[in-house]
């Protein structure tokens, strides 16, 4: 077995057919398909199905097209490790962040690697959590700062820090001395995430936790439009501390009484090791994470 048998497999796989493989490949036809029959013949199984459509992998041809994203993972891996030992800094990254971390996060990332590790090339995912996950599990993304808890046991959850989640409200609405115990937000119009976001659960349990109930009318994904809605006065809300800067005017934040942290970590996949130029960018949060501590 050879990576050109792979590397055609891959092609027919992104391209949909043996024709388009081909020109993608700048080869002929007739070259994809000897390619294919030899892996085949190697391997003893049917790796791609064709018809009218094109060409779809087999059951067993899926386990080879991972296993082959893998190999092509690890030889660009062991380049850029080889290139950054050499001094040239060369090597491409991915990283993936909360929409609430990435204000105050990326910006610093992106100035740091500029003085460290000027060769290095960033890719930046911003999304929710679970998102984030589902991408740092498919390899799409190598490492990803995410809000715990984390339960998933094929990742690497590494702590990175604990930040303040604070009410936010509109001026006009009466509210009692601060820290304001959560019992006196139960009757107001709530906006937060989702039930399966971890910023989410960790203010359901507090209610829980204070026998109070929160009527959610609104649910939003995207955190930092929250902020908008509630200068709007379409309701009440609770946020990490970062993700409301600058606040908008007519609102007020304001200390929560019984609600503990959020707690944000670092996730890789355990059975994808990182690049060096990965590992840059791990170092690089850290830096920055501890200036942000300190």
């Amino acid at each position: 077995m050879e990576l050109r048998h792979l590397d055609v497999l891959l092609a027919i796989e992104s391209q949909g057919s043996f024709t388009a493989a081909a020109d993608a490949l700048n080869t002929v036809q007739s070259n994809v398909s000897e390619q294919v029959r030899q892996l085949e013949d190697e391997l003893g199984t049917e790796l791609v199905v064709r018809d009218r459509k094109g060409a779809r992998p087999t059951e067993c041809g899926a386990i080879v097209l991972e296993r082959a994203r893998r190999i092509r993972r690890e030889i660009e891996g062991m380049r850029e490790e080889i290139s950054m030992v050499l001094g040239l800094e060369a090597g491409s990254a991915s990283f993936g962040v909360v929409g609430t971390a990435s204000r105050w996060l990326i910006p610093a990332l992106v100035a740091d690697l500029r003085q460290r590790a000027s060769g290095v090339s960033l890719r930046v995912v911003e999304g929710a959590s679970e998102r984030l996950l589902a991408e740092v599990l498919a390899h799409e993304v190598a490492l990803a700062l995410v809000t715990e808890p984390v339960f998933d046991v094929r990742v690497h959850v590494e702590h990175l820090m604990e930040e303040a989640l604070v009410g936010l409200a509109a001026e006009t609405i009466a509210l009692p001395p601060e820290p304001v115990p959560l019992s006196a937000l139960e009757d107001l119009p709530m906006i937060l995430p989702p039930p399966n976001n971890p910023l989410r659960i960790e203010v359901d349990a507090a209610a829980r936790a204070q026998e109070v109930t929160l009527t959610v009318p609104v649910e939003v994904e995207g955190i930092r439009l929250i902020s908008d809605l509630v200068a709007a006065q379409a309701g009440v809300s609770v946020l990490p501390e970062t993700a409301i800067a600058p606040i908008p005017a007519g609102v007020r934040r304001f200390a929560l009484a019984g609600m503990p942290p959020r707690r944000l970590a670092l996730i890789a996949a355990r059975d994808a090791p990182l690049t060096m130029a990965d590992r840059a960018v791990r170092d690089a949060v850290l830096r920055i994470v501890g200036r942000t501590l300190d």
